[in-house]
């Protein structure tokens, strides 16, 4: 058998479009598996980073916690130094309120020491780090004085007045706020804010009378953790470490457990969700790769012939296409895999990848390079089977396939996907903290719905084109050249619009669904809360100057079935999150969605059964009663008050602090709702959108590919036209309604599809059904704008080759080929 290797190189040269497309679809395809695996580690990646945000720095390495007598602080500081070895260490220790003086008046304080302390405080007055820094709030109960020396002369002088700390508290605060954040409204304990010692030294000389107790912590500062491996591996080394002291009976506190574990499912949920759509997309990929040999052998077609007829055998001309083909797919899939680690940040939750992600990238890049080649030699020489030996039974075999109704197939998916949804898409975790199991099969709901609308849709357009052969339109020439064009290719065609529906679908479907999740969550906290930041307040607290016309004060009377909120008509509209509702409507009682029809009694509140409804409210959602205060006859008789503010949480504590309002309880709407849930789902459906990306370069590829391949066919018709008359006006017209016709019904399928299936499924997407609101589809008029205008783009482009095909052509030469 005859093995033609010498031609190859100079064959493939001779077409480098053929090269263009085969190395471009090589690079799309590595590129989707590729992003997947970096899309999911990277998933896992962007959770660590989420939930790092809402604990604290300082503690991410196990700690430690520990309540003893003061001559024991010591010994247990040394022993835990001894342990860990040259791990750094942060130690801090605290006295309990006690009644001291200052050098004057007494007044109730507490003690603490804590490397580095002074040097995050605000200092007021003084400012020596040789002696003691009394809080603002201590110095104002006391005729202190910097340079006195309290307690007979037993306590350091004092040598600086700092401002008290305040939520928010920076990271190397955050771990120690229980400590340094004093709870004014406690009733159970005094509540003062921390003197602190100049050494600790100093602070094991205080007066026994002044620590009788001590609380001791104990943090790790550690490298925060970019990656899950890394969170894991620093709980596990943390944990291994810190074990000695944790078995004589200290306290151990460890932050990361739950959050490794959830960032280890939230990249199995992603992966397990992005695995189908990914194995699809390859078999797409693979497709085309197909497709594109068939073009090669259509080109080839004389050479392979006369090839054949010398003796060469089917498997020798499949390896014949991977001489010329084969070069393009490997260099396009290295590409691919570095195309998807360069656009990461486009695509990818977070650009920290875990080790060993991207030579397990690379695996999969080989395999799917190992794979397209395989599929071309195997096109190939199948092709040349069907050719020049057994076109007839290949023949029987398509039209068999063809009409083989796949679109049910996949009809009966999407209703057992719609059926998952219903019952089992989110599961309830069975513990606090735990994340909702994602059912990988409910979120390919709306996928397999726009699956099955491009497959009716590829058929419909397939009998159309079939039937076009009837249509009569030669009083408009253009249109009936269009329609003939297109009935001439009705595979090509079909194909473009079945990739095309995809695309568009895949995009809208992605986009409308992570979309929902980010604005359920933001919403979802906004009603929660109530209000951007809030903090309780004292029941005749009055707004300060600083916060007027940004905030609001609420009353919260409640028992533990039903709530109601006592509002301020004028000032309402001003803190609380969502539309601004009517004053006067607030101005009288209103019964809060499904809040029953009957007189209610609520702490502080008069007897009511209002007339008036809302659907829902911020902080009662669809249940509870709101009040307007001038109807409350005793404010303090009121379970709690609070203070709903529009401004961030620092700028409404500091509005609070410098007014000298006492608060406690701050909260503020960012992390008023844990989003993990919301953004796994948002990720997974990001990735959706970047596949339906892919799937559009791929449509807009086939659809300039296909005018390319007919290039002859439209030349000759195209200048025949003309010379009979047809204006170039007129061929423009009838390209552009051609390739207008095809691209109109891709994004009009595509998008009814997708808006259909996604309307269907968001509402069912709620990883926190009892919060209000339910998600709803996002307002998709500019994806559809930019749709519009991309598919424009490429039918304008399309139609400007196949013009100046025509225009460039030389009939003869032409009529001789």
């Amino acid at each position: 058998m005859q093995i033609p290797w010498r031609a190859a190189p100079r064959a493939a040269l001779s077409s480098p479009l053929t090269l263009l497309v085969s190395l471009v679809t090589a690079l799309l395809l590595s590129f989707v598996v590729a992003a997947a695996v970096l899309h999911s580690a990277a998933s896992g990646s962007a959770a660590v980073d989420y939930q790092q945000d809402r604990l604290c720095a300082e503690a991410l390495h196990p700690s430690l916690e520990t309540r003893l007598p003061p001559e024991q602080v010591t010994p247990l500081l040394d022993e835990v130094r001894r342990t860990v070895g040259d791990q750094p260490m942060l130690p801090a220790t605290y006295t309990r309120e006690a009644r001291a003086d200052f050098g004057g008046k007494q007044t109730y304080a507490k003690f603490g020491f804590r490397p580095g302390a002074t040097d995050r405080l605000e200092v007021l007055e003084g400012g020596s780090k040789d002696g003691l820094w009394v809080p603002k709030s201590i110095s104002l109960t006391t005729d202190l004085k910097l340079g006195k020396r309290g307690m007979g002369g037993r306590l350091p002088p004092v040598t600086a007045i700092y401002a008290d700390l305040r939520d928010p508290l920076e990271p190397w605060w955050c771990s120690e706020r229980s400590w340094v954040i004093p709870n004014t409204y406690a009733k159970y304990d005094l509540a003062t804010a921390v003197v602190w010692m100049p050494s600790a030294e100093s602070f094991a000389d205080l007066p026994p009378e002044l620590a009788r107790t001590v609380d001791v912590t104990i943090r790790f500062p550690s490298a925060q953790p970019q990656t899950v491996d890394e969170a894991e591996d620093l709980l596990a080394t943390g944990t291994a470490r810190v074990k000695p002291i944790a078995d004589q009976g200290v306290r151990m506190v460890s932050q990361l457990v739950l959050p490794v574990e959830n960032a280890h499912q939230t990249a199995g949920n992603v992966r397990s969700a992005i695995l189908p759509l990914t194995l699809i997309s390859l078999l797409i990929g693979l497709a085309g790769v197909a497709t594109v040999t068939v073009q090669w052998a259509q080109r080839r077609h004389g050479e392979l012939r006369l090839l054949w007829v010398r003796g060469s055998g089917p498997a020798a001309l499949g390896g014949r296409a991977l001489l010329e083909l084969g070069l393009p797919l490997v260099v396009g899939g290295l590409l691919g895999l570095g195309v998807a680690r360069l656009l990461l940040p486009l695509y990818a939750p977070s650009t920290a990848l875990p080790p060993g992600t991207i030579p397990t990238a690379s695996v999969a890049v080989l395999v799917v390079i190992a794979l397209a080649i395989a599929v071309t030699w195997a096109t190939a020489a199948v092709r040349i089977h069907r050719v020049f030996q057994a076109a007839t039974a290949d023949t029987r075999v398509r039209r068999v396939l063809a009409a083989v109704p796949w679109e049910l197939a996949t009809a009966a998916l999407a209703v057992w996907a719609w059926n998952r949804v219903q019952h089992s898409g989110l599961s309830t975790p069975l513990k606090i903290g735990g994340l909702p199991r994602i059912d990988a099969a409910a979120l390919a709901f709306p996928l397999l719905v726009v699956l099955t609308t491009a497959l009716v849709a590829a058929r419909l357009a397939r009998w159309a084109l079939k039937a076009s052969h009837r249509t009569s339109l030669w009083s408009k020439p253009a249109a009936q050249l269009a329609i003939r064009r297109l009935a001439a290719a009705a595979g090509p065609v079909t194909g473009v619009l079945l990739v095309g529906v995809l695309a568009i679908g895949t995009i809208a479907v992605g986009s409308g669904i992570a979309g929902s999740q980010k604005t359920a969550l933001d919403v979802k906290s906004g009603m929660f809360t109530g209000a951007e930041s809030i903090a309780q307040v004292d029941y005749d607290t009055v707004l300060p100057a600083d916060l007027r016309g940004t905030s609001t004060i609420v009353g919260v009377s409640e028992l533990p079935d039903r709530m109601a909120l006592v509002v301020d008509p004028g000032t309402f509209n001003d803190g609380a999150f969502g539309e601004d509702l009517d004053p006067a409507l607030l101005a009288q009682p209103l019964r809060v969605g499904t809040a029953p029809r009957r007189e209610i009694t609520l702490p502080g509140l008069p007897p009511m059964n209002p007339e008036a409804h809302l659907p829902s409210f911020p902080k009662l959602g669809t249940f509870g009663w709101v009040v307007p205060r001038d109807r409350v006859p005793a404010a303090d008789d009121v379970s709690s008050w609070w203070v709903w503010s529009a401004k961030p949480l620092g700028e409404l504590t500091k509005a609070l602090a410098d007014n000298g309002i006492p608060y406690r309880n701050v909260g503020e709407k960012a992390k008023a709702v844990a989003g993990l849930p919301f953004l796994t789902i948002a990720w997974t459906f990001g990735f959706v959108t970047a596949i339906g990306a892919v799937l559009a370069v791929v449509a807009a590829i086939a659809l300039l590919l296909a005018i390319e391949v007919r290039r002859r066919q439209n030349a000759v018709s195209g200048a025949f036209s003309t010379r009979m008359g047809l204006r170039p006006s007129a061929l423009l017209s009838s390209h552009l309604l051609e390739l207008g016709a095809l691209a109109s019904a891709a994004v009009a399928v595509g998008l009814a599809a997708s808006s259909v299936s996604s309307g269907f499924a968001v509402p069912r997407l709620d990883p926190s059904p009892r919060l209000f609101p339910t998600p709803e589809l996002p307002n998709l008029f500019p994806l559809f704008g930019a749709t519009v205008a991309g598919s424009a783009a490429v039918v304008l482009v399309a139609a400007w080759i196949a013009v100046r095909a025509v225009r460039s052509a030389r009939i003869g030469e032409l009529i001789r080929g």
